[in-house]
């Protein structure tokens, strides 16, 4: 169902060269339970993305039903990734200007489901995991959030811009990404390999403004919200929080 031969994957920027993945080999036959553990940094949500069509492989081979699919162009990825693959994300990868229950919509819609089919499977899943009583609540996901964000906020000594990419990517990449020379945050923050996560956090960094007037706090100034420079973490420094999801 799943294989993979001589997997690797590599970031670039114009400074660092990450090896997330080499020479990695799998084979998972369907209706196989498989799972992957390690610790942060190692690999596992990289190898995650990849097998889920998010992130294209550096090099070797990866066959998913029999289909190569380093072969495929982004709309035949887009259409193999909606009909064989379901994902539960590390980060949530919600699309911040809807709700949950047109996050749920959405892939459903790309298979052109009918209204009240798509509004029954909705609903359905919203009720197996309690969701359906969270949807609008908009104090509570703005508390879930901001307790999430204080907490790699802490991991990160205090860097904003460090802080926002691993609430978008997760811990593990960005404690990757500030190795290499120090470097001062905006210029570190335009070399995030992310597209995505490399926005989300400029967005952030500008829009400190907007989230100081929702928290109700005062609204830091451009140099506070860059923070210190983004290097290796001291050896004094406070040990990673491994708990971090």
């Amino acid at each position: 169902m799943m294989r993979m031969n001589n997997l690797s994957k590599v970031y670039r920027t114009h400074m660092i060269e990450t090896h997330a993945l080499r020479g990695f080999d799998i084979h998972v036959k369907e209706g196989e339970f498989v799972a992957v553990t390690g610790p942060s940094g190692s690999g596992k949500t990289t190898f995650l993305n990849i097998a889920g069509l998010l992130e294209e492989l550096t090099g070797g081979e990866y066959k998913l039903d029999g289909v190569d699919v380093k072969q495929l162009d982004d709309r035949a990825r887009s259409r193999l990734r909606n009909e064989k693959i379901g994902f539960i994300f590390q980060s949530f990868n919600l699309i911040p200007d809807l709700d949950i229950y047109d996050n749920v919509d959405v892939p459903l819609r790309y298979r052109r489901l009918a209204a009240r089919d798509r509004d029954q499977r909705i609903k359905s899943a919203l009720d197996n995991v309690t969701a359906n009583v969270m949807i609008a609540d908009r104090d509570l996901n703005l508390r879930l959030g901001t307790t999430y964000l204080k907490l790699v906020l802490d991991d990160f000594g205090g860097s904003q811009a460090l802080a926002a990419a691993a609430y978008n990517a997760g811990p593990g990449r960005p404690r990757r990404w500030r190795e290499g020379p120090p470097i001062e945050p905006a210029a570190w923050a335009e070399s995030i390999p992310f597209n995505e996560t490399r926005d989300y956090v400029k967005k952030v960094l500008s829009n400190a403004t907007l989230y100081a007037a929702l928290l109700k706090t005062a609204a830091p100034s451009l140099k506070a919200r860059l923070g210190p420079t983004i290097a290796p973490r001291t050896p004094d420094a406070a040990a990673e929080n491994k708990e971090l999801p």
